[in-house]
């Protein structure tokens, strides 16, 4: 028995080739999975299951979630593998483009804040913590640093905690704990 799904429509990948759709899934992140095969041409159709279509709401989500962790690239009405496959002929890989962020990012890496950094960047601060003392090492000041020419009169002036802060590059609770430490020695 020869088993030929009916054709919903048609629809252009992102390569510009036509495409008979034969099967929609909703997906919850606001676009649908499109299934079928490509436009039959006079007895091209060759049967089989219908494959994914590369959309290009498919290829705006992976693209926009390049990075992200947690199984989001995944999390979609169909096989991993086929997930794969497609994702892989369009040279998505989520490790070489995780690497490619930080590489882009390394400056702001090494002078932001870790909290900067994550707001910025919109990633999550311990993975900007993890991240940096993987790709910069240990990432601390000499011990008493505090106690030099120039951070000891910010210390000592009397500018706003928050001032101290961004003119060393602390926190504000860092910064009282060492202008109280500053004034008693």
């Amino acid at each position: 028995m020869k088993r030929n799904p009916k054709i919903l429509g048609q629809v252009r990948d992102v390569e510009g080739s036509l495409w008979d759709v034969r099967q929609i899934r909703d997906t919850k992140h606001g676009f649908d999975l499109l299934f079928g095969s490509p436009e039959a041409r006079l007895g091209s159709y060759k049967g089989g299951l219908p494959r994914l279509i590369a959309t290009r709401e498919l290829i705006d989500f992976w693209e926009a979630n390049r990075t992200k962790h947690g199984g989001v690239l995944f999390d979609l009405p169909a096989g991993r593998t086929t997930l794969k496959r497609v994702r892989h002929r369009f040279g998505f890989n989520y490790l070489d483009d995780l690497s490619e962020f930080w590489v882009e990012r390394i400056e702001d890496l090494e002078t932001l804040s870790a909290r900067e950094f994550a707001m910025r960047h919109k990633v999550d601060i311990d993975v900007v913590f993890d991240t940096r003392r993987k790709l910069l090492g240990n990432w601390a000041r000499n011990p008493g640093w505090w106690r030099k020419p120039r951070p000891l009169k910010i210390l000592r002036s009397n500018i706003t905690l928050r001032e101290m802060g961004e003119k060393l590059n602390i926190s504000i609770s860092q910064a009282k704990r060492l202008r109280d430490r500053a004034l008693r020695e």
